[in-house]
């Protein structure tokens, strides 16, 4: 074993080195925590609840736990003035805001899931409130009560979330399963757009070594949460339920022809869809926190600049810390670029 390496904890925001554009820069991909919501949820709270928990090494969960208690850390995740700083250095004019994934409470029950989400809303709308100039919010509806969920996402379309986030499971239950049908209904009526991301992989149980619980389960999560939403018709009876997938979607936009493939030579995949599962999936629009600029060039490549978003992840460390640096070495025209560093967002969630 080689000595443990520990890097200084908490990513540290250093000016953009790209010119700021003249116009808006949304980051679509972004987290704010309420910690008085997770005392709500704190004494139901079980390890086996949170793959990303429940798959982790020792190593994992230790350096988490000093990673999240860092001070910088702690004021990137629950301050808005501290966000702001560094939203400034990035040359980001606008972040929109929803929980982290391990703040999603999908196992509370009804009352307490209500009570979480509730006071997560009146957290975020505070502070859009404060600076609306600076931040949106989106949703976070208990997914595994889903009349409830809609009866949330009718509050918070109310408080102006034009959106919601949601994980790529609900208590290992998968998102084609008709349950659900009621939360995509009421999104396409309500018009407000889905930003899906996973919370780990419920079958983690290779995935344990070398931080492969996120750096291969939350684009896997996405891929096969993706694929079976489609496969499963879910745009087919929502055909206006719009869906964002970050992590650049995971692993499906760039595989995608060997599910197309299987469509058209095997009857199990044509139960509940009548076109190419491509056709759909093109239909779904994806985020830029992806590393690697081909990336992008791929996904506005194959799926069309409208159908693309600036995400960073921010504050974690598995974030784009200089996000405009990086789309610049993507080469889009300035239509393209225009469009994915804020005018989808604007679109997608009504931003004024």
């Amino acid at each position: 074993m080689t000595e443990e390496w520990w890097p200084e904890l908490a990513p540290v925001i250093e000016p953009t080195v790209a010119e700021k554009p003249p116009y808006r820069v949304v980051d679509v991909h972004t987290h704010l925590s309420v910690p008085a919501a997770e005392e709500i949820a704190r004494p139901f709270y079980r390890p086996e609840y949170e793959p990303r928990v429940r798959y982790s090494s020792a190593q994992t969960l230790r350096y988490n736990r000093e990673y999240r208690a860092s001070e910088r850390q702690t004021r990137q995740f629950e301050d808005a003035e501290a966000r702001l700083a560094d939203m400034d250095k990035q040359g980001v004019d606008l972040q929109v805001l929803a929980v982290p994934p391990s703040e999603y409470f999908y196992w509370l029950d009804k009352e307490q899931a209500l009570k979480a989400s509730r006071t997560q809303h009146e957290r975020f709308a505070e502070v859009v409130a404060r600076y609306p100039d600076r931040f949106a919010a989106v949703a976070n509806p208990p997914m595994n009560h889903p009349e409830l969920a809609v009866e949330v996402l009718r509050e918070a379309r109310d408080l102006g979330f034009n959106g919601f986030e949601m994980s790529a499971d609900v208590v290992g239950a998968d998102l084609d399963h008709p349950r659900f049908d009621v939360v995509w209904e009421a999104a396409a009526e309500l018009e407000m757009t889905a930003i899906m991301h996973p919370q780990g992989f419920t079958h983690g149980e290779r995935m344990t070594d070398y931080y492969l619980v996120n750096v291969m389960c939350m684009p896997l999560a996405s891929a096969l949460a993706t694929t079976r939403m489609i496969l499963g018709g879910v745009w087919r009876r929502h055909p206006g339920f719009r869906m964002v997938v970050v992590h650049g979607g995971g692993y499906l936009p760039f595989y995608f022809a060997r599910t197309d493939h299987a469509y058209a030579v095997r009857p199990e995949l044509r139960g509940q869809i009548d076109r190419p599962p491509s056709d759909y999936l093109r239909e779904l629009y994806f985020d830029t926190n992806v590393f690697d600029p081909g990336m992008v060039r791929h996904l506005v490549a194959e799926f069309g600049a409208e159908h693309v978003l600036l995400g960073t992840d921010y504050p974690f460390d598995m974030g784009t810390v200089d996000p405009l640096a990086f789309i610049e070495r993507v080469g889009l025209d300035e239509q393209a670029r225009r469009l994915v560093l804020g005018g989808n967002a604007a679109r997608l969630l009504r931003l004024g």
